[in-house]
């Protein structure tokens, strides 16, 4: 039993994984955050991957990344004092930084897999109007004993820095373990 438990643990840390069937589409959805700060408490500020929900971190918390505005100086990514839009992963507010976020080039309708690895699960992400970001969950344990994080890529759509909101489309893969973002039920 131990070779077997042992071959597990190895297949789950490369990238070639075999999981049973995928049973879900890659679902898409349209979000909107406030900015943790000058806004609304009753407000969702945060995204929660797994359960695919805008969050409130007043009440909880259980999510992956939340929105902030401010100067770029307190969010600790610049030196010039602009006011900013941000993505904040778990690890930015002390939690166990798996997960995280990925700034991308590539246009958001040609991201068609999403990376294993190159998240930063610790630092503020700069966003604007536009923007490709990729994202990924915190880990979770899935069948045959692959522990992978749940993938997403996320498109800005809109950042209002009056409303101190934004809009952001996510294309997410449903299932434990997959990475595909392309439309329809994932093949790997």
């Amino acid at each position: 039993m131990l070779p077997l438990a042992a071959a597990g643990l190895l297949a789950a840390c490369g990238t070639d994984v075999v999981l049973p069937p995928a049973t879900s589409p890659v679902t898409e959805q349209q979000i909107t955050l406030s900015a943790l700060s000058g806004t609304d408490v009753l407000t969702p500020s945060a995204y929660n991957m797994l359960f695919l929900l805008e969050i409130r971190t007043d009440e909880t918390t259980d999510f992956d990344f939340a929105f902030e505005i401010g100067p770029d100086t307190a969010l600790g990514v610049g030196t010039t004092g602009d006011t900013v839009a941000v993505l904040l992963p778990r690890g930015v507010f002390g939690f166990t930084p798996d997960g995280g976020l990925q700034t991308t080039t590539i246009p958001y309708d040609s991201i068609m897999r999403a990376p294993l690895e190159g998240y930063i699960g610790d630092k503020p992400t700069v966003i604007h109007a536009g923007d490709a970001v990729l994202a990924a969950s915190r880990v979770q344990q899935c069948a045959f004993n692959v522990v992978r994080p749940r993938v997403a890529k996320l498109r800005i759509d809109e950042v209002d820095f009056t409303l101190r909101r934004t809009v952001i489309r996510v294309t997410i893969d449903p299932n434990c373990g997959y990475l595909s973002l392309a439309p329809g039920v994932p093949k790997d």
